[in-house]
Formats: structure tokens, sequence, C-alpha cells
């Protein structure tokens, strides 16, 4: 047991000895065998009992009920090629699956038996924060990304509030519900100010050969959101947002090549505060900033959206683009989306005749060497109160990725995020964590659109001692914001840095990478200086993932992603 579970690759290929494997093309299907396997980690767990054991004792491998529920062929049923490589795809775009693969073997003269191959993906979640003075111990967060091995991720954690109260946050979701491909997600948090909580089941469209998907969403938020100023403390305005969605779609048309159709009912209530507040180390204090005092209003919407979508993509699996070393499934064509919306009959304090369009785009080419991919999102508001186009939203990214050597890659990108007459109060950080400028994390420059270009040169240079793939790499990042529309926005001019990183896959060939960016500034205006992050990330199962602080100014139930397309 524990050799299988500590080598688990080097089984999968093993399990083909002695049997003939034929291509998936109309036999009868006589058996379908789940064989779910444990990360490995090898190296020094392999070589030592006491590190195996402790390795095995610490992760519960999925459930092979969990996993035949994924996989879209059955006994009895005729093999299609499509539906086994779909399934292969769906499992390895399970945040707890590694790795899947689905093989026929003949069995008898019009038969096969398939043998679905599964690797778990590290299941423990956890963190501590620590300082140097007391009371030493700052925050903890526990959790299991595959609870019992019954695709549920569960996780909770709190964090000191120092002058304020303590944050304790917890999130439930069940990849699984009652059996079939349902989700439920669940969170909640009580922040140092504020809170909020959100709960959603959904059916989301993982396949073209999907018949219909649809999803029931709701929330509540409750969050300050903050204006940078330089040398200042930033000015913060509450937002009290609720938010509820129900809405389906259905597919018109065959895998490959197909439409579809959808509806949605929607209501948002936004509220933000009519004065602004100054969070300090001592506690809020008021804030005399003219310019956020009675600036935004309160908006309620209700409306009926029509959505509709045009897809045409195939995919390609690789390895190494956004892991170190581990699978993706890369999509190649076109996929369309558009939202038509407009207010429903509604009592006093909801808009009237609102209209709303959003639009969705992604396009790519390439294949295993080389591959360019473009995604983007746009979103406006019109009503009879305003009178005109207002809370327009856009952001997106372009890539180009090109692979000379199994252990080489370049790659380049840029990303956009912003608007133009919002309703909700925001602004957009040059230098923040996720999706920002690096070597910039200490300027205090915010506006109301960034854009982000960063080239990148890896290199994969081994593993160690057979427990983890390393990697070295080199980048630069070049960006700026516009001050735009926002209260206290600045323009930032253009800022470029410069840096290197240290990545690591534990185990090998895991989708997750952990990277460490040392980043040098080439600007040293306004207080920037050189900057580490260290970040912990699955990339492979999105193209674009939206940072935080664009994603946050977004319509909550923003209809053109209610369904979220691989």
């Amino acid at each position: 047991m524990a050799a299988a579970v500590l080598d688990p690759r080097a089984s999968l290929v093993a399990q083909g000895t002695g049997r003939t494997q034929v291509r998936c093309d109309g036999q009868l299907i006589t058996e379908v065998v789940i064989r779910s396997q444990a990360p490995g980690f090898g190296g020094i767990f392999a070589r030592s009992p006491l590190l195996g054991r402790m390795v095995t004792s610490l992760h519960v491998t999925t459930a092979p009920a969990v996993i035949r529920n994924f996989v879209l062929l059955h006994k009895g049923e005729r093999c299609s090629p499509l539906l086994r490589s779909e399934s292969e795809r769906i499992l390895r775009a399970m945040p707890f699956i590694a790795d899947a693969s689905v093989t026929a073997y003949q069995d008898g003269m019009d038969g096969v038996r398939l043998e679905v191959a599964t690797v778990d993906e590290p299941s423990l979640i956890g963190s501590v924060g620590v300082e140097k003075d007391a009371p030493f111990l700052t925050g903890l967060t526990v959790g299991n990304q595959n609870l019992l091995g019954n695709a549920v991720y569960a996780s909770a954690s709190w964090r000191d509030g120092f002058y304020y109260r303590d944050r304790f946050a917890g999130r439930y979701t069940n990849y699984q519900l009652w059996g079939r491909p349902y989700q439920l997600q669940l969170a909640a948090a009580r922040r140092e100010l504020g809170g909020d909580w959100e709960a959603e089941v959904s059916y989301p469209f993982l396949t073209d050969v999907q018949q219909s998907a649809w999803r029931v969403s709701g929330g509540e938020i409750d969050e300050y959101a903050r204006f940078l100023r330089p040398g200042g403390i930033p000015s913060s305005l509450q937002l009290k947002r609720r938010f509820a969605d129900a809405g389906a779609m259905w597919r018109v048309g065959r895998a490959g090549l197909l439409g579809l159709v959808g509806a949605q009912l929607s209501y948002a209530a936004d509220s933000p505060a009519p004065a602004p507040v100054l969070v300090t180390d001592s506690g809020l204090a008021p804030d005399t900033t003219s310019a956020l005092y009675g600036r935004f209003r309160t908006t309620r919407s209700a409306r009926f959206n029509t959505l509709l979508g045009l897809r045409s993509v195939r995919f390609v699996q690789v390895d190494g683009f956004d892991a170190l070393s581990g699978p993706q499934d890369l999509r190649v064509g076109t996929q369309l989306g558009l939202t038509v919306g407009h207010s429903l009959p509604a009592s006093r304090g909801v808009a009237r005749s609102e209209k709303y369009i959003g639009g969705h785009l992604f396009f790519a080419v390439g294949g295993r060497r080389s591959y360019a991919a473009i995604q983007g999102d746009v979103e406006g508001r019109r009503s009879r109160e305003t009178k005109g186009w207002d809370d327009v939203l856009t952001n997106g990214r372009v890539a180009w990725y090109l692979k000379p050597h199994p252990r080489h890659l370049l790659s380049a990108d840029v990303s956009w995020g912003g608007g133009w007459s919002a309703r909700i109060p925001y602004q957009l950080d040059l230098g923040a964590r996720r999706g920002g400028l690096r070597g910039y994390d200490d300027v205090e420059l915010g506006g109301a659109r960034r854009v982000i270009g960063r080239l990148e040169e890896r290199w994969r240079v081994g593993s160690f001692r057979g427990s983890a793939d390393a990697g070295v790499g080199i980048f630069t990042d070049v960006g700026q914001v516009w001050a735009g529309d926002v209260p206290l926005g600045l323009d930032s001019g253009l800022r470029q840095s410069v840096g290197v990183s240290l990545m690591a896959a534990v185990p090998p060939k895991s989708q997750r990478m952990w990277r460490l960016d040392l980043a040098f500034p080439l600007d040293r205006r306004d207080g920037s200086r050189w900057g580490l992050r260290l970040t912990n990330e699955d990339r492979t199962r999105t193209f674009h993932n939206i940072p935080g602080d664009v994603r946050r100014v977004r319509e909550r139930i923003v209809p053109q992603s209610t369904f979220s397309w691989p």
C-alpha cells in the first residue's frame, strides 16, 4: 500500500503491462475500474518508513465513487473517444486532482475494459502568522481541500484584530452534491470591520456534451473601500451590498460547435456610506476628505437577463505552462458570451428602465510548444435616472507562451482592468499583491484604470530528492495606473521592475506552484523599494484570474460569468 501511494505515476505505467491497450471507438464497455491514488512525494518519503507513514496518514485518497461520478462513460454503453477525453479533462479540472487518465483495454471480441487512474493533489491547507513581539501568534488557518476523500473543501481561519475585533472566517465547498456534479459553496467571515457571507448551489457548464447548467446564489457584504494617497492614511468608505440571482442555460448544437441560450433573474442593492473615515492603529477617526462626501449614491436593481453564448473550442494537453511541470488542458478556439438585461416592474426605490449589457470574448491558438490567447470582459448599465451609460467596467488578459524545450518556458502577458463612472467606490492599486506591479508594494498610488505587462523566462532545473520539482526564473514588469474619475486617483506614469524567482512544485507534477519573487523597482519615487512575494497557487484551472480589487467593483451577479466555461 505504501509503495503505491508514494510513487503513483510509476504504478500507472505498470498497470498496462501484459494487456492490449486499444482506441475507444464504439466498443461495448464491459467494466469501468477506478484506481484513485494519493500524491507521490517519493524521495526521502519513499526511503523513510516513518515519513512515508506520516504522509499516508495525513491524506485520505479520493473515494472511487467520487471519481466514478465525474466519468461520462458507463458499463453497458458504447465507448466514445470524445467522452473518454472529456472525462479525463473534467477530472483534471477538479482542484483536488493533479492528473487523470482513462485508458481502454481489449476485453473479448467486441468489448473494452476502462481503467480510470487519478493522482490526488495534497489536501492539507494551513498557514501560521507570527511576529517577533507579543502576542507572537497573529493568525492561523487550517483546512482540507479533499476532506475524507469526498471532494469537499473545508477551511477555518483566525487573525488577530489588534485595535479592532479579531477576524474569523470559514469556507465550505462540496464539488459533488448528492452524488452529482452539482456544487455547493458556503463562505462567511467576521472581519476586523464589517463582514460578509455568500451561498451558492450550481451545476456549472463543465463540458460541451452537457445539456444544461444552472445557478442559484445570494449574499451580503459589509466592507470598507480604500482610497490611497501618497504620504497619508488612506481614506475608507463603508459599502454594504446585497445580491441574489437564479438562472439556467441550455445547449443548442453539437459538441465542438454549439450555442448556449439562457435566462436569469437578478437583484442587487449597493449602499455606500455618505462620509469617509480613517482606519487608524487606534480605531476609526473622522475624515474630512471632501472628494468622498456624498460622492456615491445608493442603487437597487432587479432585472431579467437573457444569456447567449457561442462556443467552438477544443483542448490541448500540455505540461509545464502555468504549472512548473504538471499537466494542463489549454483551450483552443473561440468563445463568445452576451448578456442583455432589462429592469423588472418594481416598487419604489428600485432602478426603473435600467438596461444592462455585458460581453465576454475568448480566443486562442497554439499547441504543445506555442500558445497565444486573449480574454476580455466588458459591462455597462443605463437607467432613466442617469440618462446615459455608467458603471462601464472592463478587464482581461492577453498572453503568449513559448516552450522551446521541456524544461524551458518563455511567457509574455498584458492584463488590464478599470472603469468609467462606476457606481461602486473603488480604486485600483499600482502595487496590488494580486494583479499589481511587483516591486511597488509600498507605493501609495491608485487610479481608475490599470495595465500591467509581464515578461518572464523560466527554467525547470530538476527535482529535490524526488520530493519536489524546482525551477528558477527572471522577469520584468511594466505598468501604470490612470487617475480617471475615481476620488484621489493619480496618474503614476510608466513604472518598471526587474526580478528573479524561485519556484517549486510539491510533490513533483503538482498543478500548484510555490513562487518566491524578489523584485527591484527601477523607479525609486514615492517610496518604492525591493520586495518579496511568496505565493502558492494553481493557475491551470482558468486562463484569466481576475484580481481582487477588480473583481470587487464588478456587479456581484455578473450574468456572463454565471457558468464556469472551462
